[in-house]
């Protein structure tokens, strides 16, 4: 079946139950980026590919934020100190030409697109790269991101439209995001430990590498993955085989950092 298209580009629109033979079930999949959608941590890739010494210090960097021991605001502090801001132009080319989707993943969002499934991109990475990738591969998806932007002396800031309100331990809160989606039934699908609030707060959680590690730790219900197929497969058992969800389970930790998480712990309790 044809994904529905505007001009060539695949929209996610709701078509309702006689558009296909289940619908939407009342699903909203919020897809993480860097590490899910795409391959590589683009973050990561630009540091080492245009700044100085850029290997040594994005791995650094990366290695800090995922030991727990600086924020995603820190990291990208860090970062975008050292990312040559007359080199947008070429970075975001690089992403372009270079930076491919994970396997299966257009053919999932086809899936949904027939559907009537919304997708929201949500990433702790930029905005700038996001967009270059979805428009390469004509996909009218609605972003939720950091963003980047050039002063006029040169320097580079990362500003976070989508950041909570007090809390500084992320630079996009995923939680609230995740939340947000209510009534419909978020679906979570990202790859990192900075994903863990996300996890917490969703529905139902697809989940690989270090999320996946997260999430049996700690005992949230998730599928695992590494690339799209499987993911896939489950959601076509969902909307069109007529396979039951997952039962309604108790979103948020008591013991999180995040201030949504535990609210949700509050006031979700089964």
């Amino acid at each position: 079946m044809e994904p529905l298209e505007t001009q060539g580009r695949v929209q996610h629109q709701h078509v309702g139950s006689k558009g296909s033979p289940t619908g939407s079930r009342n699903l909203h999949v919020v897809l993480d980026f860097d590490g899910t959608l795409v391959d590589p941590n683009v973050a990561i890739v630009l540091v080492e590919e245009f700044a100085e010494n850029g290997q040594a210090i994005a791995h650094e960097i990366d290695a800090l934020l995922h030991a727990g021991k600086i924020g995603l605001r820190e990291a990208w502090q860090r970062q975008a100190a050292i990312l040559p801001g007359d080199r947008i132009d070429e970075m975001a080319r690089f992403v372009r030409e270079r930076v491919p989707l994970r396997r299966g993943a257009r053919e999932f969002l086809e899936l949904a697109g027939h559907h009537g499934v919304p997708v929201t991109v949500v990433s702790g990475g930029l905005e700038f790269y996001i967009r270059e990738v979805l428009d390469r591969e004509n996909l009218d998806l609605p972003i939720r991101s950091d963003r980047l932007v050039v002063e006029p002396d040169g320097r580079v800031r990362v500003l976070h439209p989508y950041g909570h309100p007090t809390c500084r331990l992320c630079g996009i809160c995923k939680a609230a995001i995740v939340d947000g989606h209510a009534p419909s039934r978020t679906v979570f699908v990202a790859d990192g430990s900075t994903d863990r609030y996300g996890a917490e707060a969703a529905d139902i959680v697809f989940a690989r590498r270090r999320l996946l590690d997260y999430c049996r730790t700690v005992g949230i219900p998730c599928y695992p993955f590494d690339d799209f197929l499987p993911v896939t497969d489950q959601f076509r058992q969902w909307l069109e085989e007529g396979a039951d969800l997952p039962p309604v389970r108790h979103r948020g930790r008591s013991d999180s950092l995040c201030p949504i998480s535990q609210w949700l712990a509050e006031s979700t309790a089964l």
